[in-house]
């Protein structure tokens, strides 16, 4: 065996393996840490004269340039809060990709199930989680408001709001059932994305 090949081998067994080890120790760490800190913010109903303002984060569109399976359990839960008479105004935030236009889907999906569209604010620019929450307040002057996503997403998007200073609540959307990797991949994703979400806004 290459001399070089041996010296990598030793080192990845010596030191990277047990770092690697520690690290994801210390996310899962992280994690469980938020989901219990923010799991007092997500309920299964609200009270109807609170919240009024619901902020929809996007999922990604299929090729049939469609909402997602996720997208589409967030819109649907905003559908049913809006007919329970829960909802005053809802903004879709969403990215644009080269062939379609996230939010203004979300938007065509939520008018042609019977939402009016004097009630729906389209954030184009949501490009993440955060830049969601801090486009809510200062373009949409948003203080309060419900968030609708994902019960593996929602700590993540409720302790960023907190970190804006907003008032806000999370409604689990989880209407469908999704594969057991697809749920652990998500999981494991939120892992790094509440880092990375740290680490913005500490510079």
């Amino acid at each position: 065996m290459d001399k070089e090949v041996v010296i990598i081998s030793i080192l990845f067994k010596n030191w990277f393996l047990p770092i690697a080890v520690i690290l994801l120790i210390l996310l899962v760490v992280l994690r469980i840490q938020l989901i219990h800190r923010t799991s007092p913010m997500i309920v299964v109903e609200k009270d109807a004269s609170t919240y009024r303002t619901a902020i929809v984060f996007g999922a990604g569109i299929n090729r049939d340039l469609q909402p997602t399976k996720v997208l589409k359990d967030r819109l649907d839960k905003t559908i049913q809060l809006y007919e329970q008479g829960q909802l005053d105004h809802i903004i879709l935030s969403g990215g644009e990709a080269r062939m379609s236009n996230e939010s203004i889907i979300m938007r065509n999906y939520l008018v042609n199930k019977g939402i009016p569209e004097d009630i729906l604010s389209v954030d184009e620019g949501g490009v993440s989680t955060y830049d969601t929450l801090q486009r809510a307040q200062s373009s949409f002057n948003v203080q309060q408001a419900v968030l609708i996503t994902q019960r593996f997403h929602l700590p993540r998007a409720l302790a960023s709001a907190e970190m804006l200073g907003m008032d806000v609540i999370g409604i689990p959307a989880d209407t469908q059932k999704f594969r057991f990797n697809s749920l652990l991949w998500w999981n494991f994703r939120e892992l790094f994305a509440w880092v990375w979400t740290l680490i913005k806004t500490s510079r």
